[in-house]
């Protein structure tokens, strides 16, 4: 359970546990979202750009596809925040009504200042290729890293 003051419930969000075994403790549930309902475990189609590669939307649907993973560090170089939040957000921009879910883009951050996961924990911190651009959108601070996101 989350403490109280780190997370406030949505009465539109909603986790429940369909199955549970007794002998493994793997279970089934399902995630109520306000873009539609997604059973666990599921399938989960990448489309990085928010857009999916040889099929569309309405036949990833129409088999099934419940919930659609696109990475903020992409949108954010194309096609930017401005032309998601100008449309309406990603399922307006999309023309896609069901769930999306994004992740950081710290990956995508660190093997562009770094070269790889490898060299960037090798380093220390040090950025080893110095005529490479570095995203700004992580700094450094207390041996912590922080991250914001401009797509929404």
């Amino acid at each position: 359970d989350f403490p109280s003051w780190a997370y406030e419930p949505k009465d539109y969000f909603k986790f429940e546990i369909i199955h549970q075994s007794k002998k493994s403790l793997a279970r089934t549930g399902r995630i109520t979202t306000p873009h539609g309902t997604i059973d666990t475990p599921a399938f989960v189609a990448v489309g990085t750009n928010a857009a999916l590669k040889a099929i569309d939307f309405a036949k990833a649907d129409d088999a099934g596809q419940q919930l659609i993973f696109s990475n903020t560090y992409h949108l954010l170089l194309q096609p930017g925040p401005r032309i998601i939040r100008d449309a309406g957000g990603i399922h307006k921009f999309t023309g896609r009504e069901k769930p999306f879910i994004t992740d950081s883009g710290g990956f995508q951050v660190f093997s562009l200042a770094y070269g790889s996961v490898k060299e960037s924990l090798e380093s220390g911190g040090e950025l080893k290729r110095s005529n490479r651009k570095v995203i700004q959108s992580a700094k450094k601070r207390n041996d912590k890293c922080h991250w914001r996101s401009d797509v929404t």
